[in-house]
């Protein structure tokens, strides 16, 4: 019989790739807990955590043939946080959304700097939706403070392709995550700082 606890997560993704389920319980029972207090921590909801928490871990069985999984810590905590954040801003963002407002009323606050800590981990996680190249080019153009025919040149694309995908992120973001836009600006201009 199989010690799994004694496994590397290396080894436990290698198991799993040939569908071994004694290694894909060992992973579950070795990171549910961490997964759900992370998912707790955001929505105060011990049933929706728990399900998002499931999820993430099922989709791994389902995919298991397929990953490419260098840091399992890392990935399934970026997973957990994508399917919080896909759940909030479905159901609910306003409530959410106050955090932040709050956070610009009252910048002196002792928990202003958590508050603007916690929204720049989620706005990087809304960033890492986008598709990779509207990715790298978002991030260069607004965090990297490069322009357009910069970008283009550093890439090598088109400077119309650049423009495109910058006004293609921003129409992303402003659809889904208006009131982050203001935050962000005042941010980039240090503002809050």
């Amino acid at each position: 019989m199989t010690v799994y606890t004694s496994y590397t997560d290396l080894q436990l993704l290698q198991s799993l790739r040939q569908s071994d389920e004694g290694a894909f319980t060992e992973l579950y029972n070795r990171y549910w807990e961490r997964l759900y207090r992370s998912a707790y921590r955001k929505l105060t909801d011990k049933e929706q955590a728990k399900e998002i928490v499931h999820d993430v871990l099922v989709d791994i069985w389902r995919r298991r043939e397929d990953l490419s999984i260098e840091y399992l810590p890392a990935y399934l905590e970026k997973a957990v946080r994508f399917r919080t954040i896909n759940y909030i801003s479905r159901h609910q963002a306003p409530a959410f959304f106050d955090l932040f407002e709050t956070a610009l009323r009252s910048p002196f606050e002792a928990d202003s700097q958590i508050n603007m800590q916690e929204f720049m981990r989620l706005l990087e996680a809304w960033i890492e939706l986008l598709p990779e190249k509207r990715r790298r080019i978002f991030i260069k153009y607004y965090f990297e403070n490069l322009s357009a025919r910069e970008i283009a040149r550093e890439m090598d694309l088109p400077l119309k392709t650049v423009q495109n995908n910058i006004s293609l992120a921003l129409q992303y973001l402003r659809n889904r995550f208006s009131h982050l836009l203001v935050l962000m600006i005042l941010m980039s201009h240090n503002i809050l700082s």
